[in-house]
This record gives structure tokens, sequence and C-alpha cells, in this order.
């Protein structure tokens, strides 16, 4: 009733399904801008007619509604087709959020061909033994390695090295992060049981990032477990990292992971610390080991007052809480030293080493100190 409502008598609106519809407008125009305009302010009126509350039963309920739009001028276009460019601009609207507007182009139609070959690939990226596992050093202030970061990386027969940026919100959205985050687990595990053999490397730890939807599996900690057994390794040189959104769920059932994990030897960082939600009692009640500073505060730790305090409460708030912390993304001898007079002692960046494959690391890292006449301030 309400998409009838706010159309022209000449419109048609249809319904595909049982939540989904199409409105076809006409007398849009000749000109392509002024249609698309006209189209985009009809579609926000409509996202806004659908949005009021409505009440069933006496019980107001509210819903949103997403839009996709494609413009046609002529009567000789496929319908089908049509139909499925609007749907491809519909699931850009939900992808960016959802309760939005998004028209369809040709630049989205090869973004879909790209993300469907992607997916396809990325789907035999394990049995192929496509992807690597690369190490980036965290380091003290003398340049002694402390332990590794596992980072995934996947090589691709035809597009090279592709970084995770590129492929792993992808696996994210379509269940294909947990075979990966279990191929990451043990691959690091074997790598920790080479190292174990090395008296440079027998005591260094290795981090892994977990993601929400492992972290959810009801078997989780079982399989952590049986990994790090597997390969006989020291369970207290494995540490798990996990981010702050991932405290926003069920934090009973979180807690009661890390706990069980904790108990066998295994820690625990918060990584990305300050970009998201944390409340204090939160960062008290959980069984943390380590907070990582995030990259974003690093940055401009020597030109902006405001981060170089949230440096500071972040170093004053795991001293109380007896967590250890490192500065993640230092990339210059200026942030370092300075991160060093503020009390910090544990570094990851370019700075010290990019992430490399296992036998390109080295035994322990340069520390450059800040050039003669420059000033950490």
């Amino acid at each position: 009733f309400r998409l009838t409502h706010e159309v022209l008598h000449n419109d048609t609106v249809a319904r595909l399904g049982g939540d989904e519809f199409v409105v076809l407008l006409g007398e849009l125009g000749r000109d392509p801008e002024s249609a698309s305009v006209r189209a985009g302010d009809l579609a926000d009126k409509l996202r806004e007619s659908l949005a009021q509350t409505y009440e069933l039963q006496g019980t107001p309920v509210a819903v949103s509604a997403s839009f996709g739009v494609v413009l046609f001028n002529s009567l000789t276009d496929n319908p089908h087709e049509l139909l499925k460019q609007a749907d491809m601009a519909l699931y850009r609207a939900k992808a960016g959020g959802r309760n939005q507007v998004s028209f369809f182009d040709p630049a989205l139609q090869a973004e879909i061909n790209v993300r469907a070959e992607t997916l396809r690939d990325l789907r035999l990226a394990i049995d192929r033994d496509e992807l690597r596992l690369f190490y980036q050093p965290i380091a003290d202030a003398s340049g002694r390695i402390l332990g590794v970061e596992a980072l995934v990386r996947w090589q691709h027969p035809v597009r090279g090295l592709v970084p995770p940026i590129q492929f792993i919100p992808l696996a994210e959205q379509v269940s294909l992060i947990q075979p990966i985050g279990k191929w990451v687990l043990d691959a690091a595990c074997k790598q920790l049981a080479e190292w174990a053999k090395h008296p440079k490397r027998s005591g260094w730890t290795v981090a892994v990032n977990v993601c929400e939807r492992e972290l959810n599996d009801p078997n989780f900690v079982a399989h952590v477990l049986q990994t790090i057994e597997a390969h006989g390794v020291e369970p207290s040189r494995v540490k798990l990292e996990i981010t702050e959104g991932m405290l926003l769920g069920d934090l009973d059932a979180t807690m009661g992971k890390m706990q069980a994990l904790q108990a066998r030897g295994i820690t625990f960082a918060l990584d990305d610390f300050g970009t998201g939600y944390s409340s204090l009692s939160y960062l008290r009640k959980l069984p943390l080991d380590q907070l990582k500073i995030d990259k974003s505060f690093v940055d401009d730790v020597l030109t902006d007052a405001n981060n170089a305090s949230i440096v500071r409460t972040i170093l004053s708030l795991a001293r109380a809480l007896e967590l250890s912390v490192i500065a993640e993304g230092v990339e210059t001898a200026e942030q370092m030293q300075f991160l060093t007079t503020l009390g910090n002692s544990a570094f990851q960046g370019y700075h010290l080493c990019k992430p490399v494959p296992a036998e390109l690391l080295p035994d322990s890292v340069a520390v450059v100190a800040p050039r003669a006449g420059e000033s950490v301030h």
C-alpha cells in the first residue's frame, strides 16, 4: 500500500517474493542525469515511507528497505537483464549497510564478475596449496625478537601474491574464513615445532588472528588444542589475537572459551586496541595477556598531541591491569624512540621488519636511532 501510494498512476508496483518488490517508473525524462536524480529522489521517498513504524496487533514494528535502481530508455531492453542489474544494485545497497539506495552501473557488473571469479578460486586455494604464511617480528627496544605474527597470503597462479585485504573480507562473508583460519593455525604450529629445534628461535611466540566466526564455532576450543597437541608445541608459544568488536556478542561464551584455552597455557592479545569499543569492565574480566596499540595512533604520535595522550593512557591502563603492550605500525626510528620514552617495550612494524616468509626471517632486527639533529617530542 505505501509503495502504490507514493508513485504516480502510470507507474507499476509488483511483488516478486516475500520481501522483494519492483517499482517500474515512467516519464522520468530524456536526460539521463535528471532522470537519475528523479529516480533517486523517489527511491529515498519510498525508503522513508517504508521506514515509518507499523502497528501489528497493537505492537509497533520498525523495518527498513534497501533499493537497487537501474535506468533504461528502450522497450527493447531485455527485462530479465534489467532485473538482474537492479538486483546487483540492491546487493550493493545491502553491502553498504542496508537502508540505502544504490544505482547499477557497468563498473558494478565488472565488480560482481571479479568477485565471483575470486570466490571460485578462493574455494580451491587450500586444496591447491596456494596459501602462504608470512611472519612479522615483534621486538624489544634492543632489536631482540620476542615473537612473530603470522599473516596469511594467497599465492594466486595468475594474479600473483594477493594481500589479505583483497580476500579475507570476502572469505568472512561466505564462511570460507573458518577453513582458512584452521589452515593458518596448523601452519603456524608446524612452524613453531621447527623453531623449537632452533637455539635462537625456540623461545619465540607466534600470534594468530582469530575472527568472530571462528570464535563462535562450538568446536573452536577443541580444534585449537588438538592442533597444538598434534604438532607437539608448547601452548604458551601460541598467542591468539582478537579484536574489540568480537566482545560485543555473547561475552560470557567468549570468556568461557578464552578461559578454557588460557588454562592450557595459550595467551590472548586484544588487537587494534582503541579503535573499537571496550568497556573497562570487559578488560578487567577478560583473560587477556596483552594489548596492541593500533597503527592509527602510532602514525601521528609525534605530531598529534591527542594521539600521544591516547598512547600514554593505554600504557598506563595496561600497567594497572598487568598487561603487556605492543605498538603496531612502527615505521620510523623517531616513533620507536618516543614510544620507548613513554614506557612501551615491544614493537612491530616496517621500521623493524616487513612480513616475510619464515626462511627470510632474521634472528634479530636492527634498531636505528633517530638521525642527528632531529628531536623527538
